[in-house]
């Protein structure tokens, strides 16, 4: 009985110790940790502004990538001098190559001075091989980030950027002119509990099986 019990009190502790997963930035400007500086130049947006209604940068998740839930999403910006304004970003779907539909909404931030500013989400599963866009709510300013570089995707995630867009007034989404891609970004996601389950019983098959050719 004992013999039993062991192998099967090594494989609930392995599925157990996967189940907790750090969160990884996946996709961004902001580099590996999503730590770095912001620049001083940004684009007004918002309901009321005349040339942007909204920004946004694509990204697509790759075929293999494995970190799909999204725990959170930062972007440089400014709202406000004077106390606070609430503002949330959506994940939105690709339509054509333009932002489509709103698919999943932050939690709400208060967004104040210029700062880089951390959304949180929950209950955000993408797909693989699926294109999708930030879009931050207004009004407010959206910064570049300090290196004027697009975004891309980190830690060998598998995303990568596709495009930034502006929504005009007069015409709908369009490529901004000149063409800034550099409004900073950083996306935290996790893998989905189904591939850490995964990944625990194949480790635990091989603790297993390891036992089994030791007495034999």
């Amino acid at each position: 009985m004992k013999s039993f019990l062991q192998p099967l009190a090594i494989v609930f502790f392995v599925i157990a110790s996967t189940a907790v997963a750090k969160a990884d930035v996946v996709f961004g400007n902001l580099g590996a940790s999503g730590t770095a500086a912001i620049g001083s130049t940004n684009t007004d947006y918002g309901p009321v502004d005349s040339a942007e209604l909204s920004l946004a940068q694509g990204f697509s998740v790759g075929s293999s990538s494995t970190n799909l839930d999204v725990q959170s999403v930062k972007v440089g910006l400014f709202a406000t001098s004077s106390g606070s304004v609430p503002l949330t970003v959506a994940i939105y779907s690709d339509n054509s190559g333009v932002p489509g539909s709103a698919l999943f909404t932050s939690g709400t931030v208060n967004v104040g001075n210029t700062g880089v500013y951390t959304f949180p989400f929950s209950g955000v599963s993408l797909n693989t091989s699926t294109s999708y866009w930030i879009v931050p709510q207004g009004p407010a300013s959206w910064y570049l980030n300090d290196d004027d570089t697009s975004p891309a995707g980190q830690n060998s995630s598998g995303y990568a950027w596709t495009s930034t867009k502006r929504n005009s007034p007069s015409v709908g989404w369009t490529t901004p002119s000149p063409n800034l891609s550099s409004y900073s970004v950083s996306i935290n996601a996790v893998p989905e509990p189904s591939t850490l389950a995964l990944a625990g019983l194949g480790m635990a098959a091989c603790v297993v099986a390891a036992r089994r050719r030791r007495r034999s």
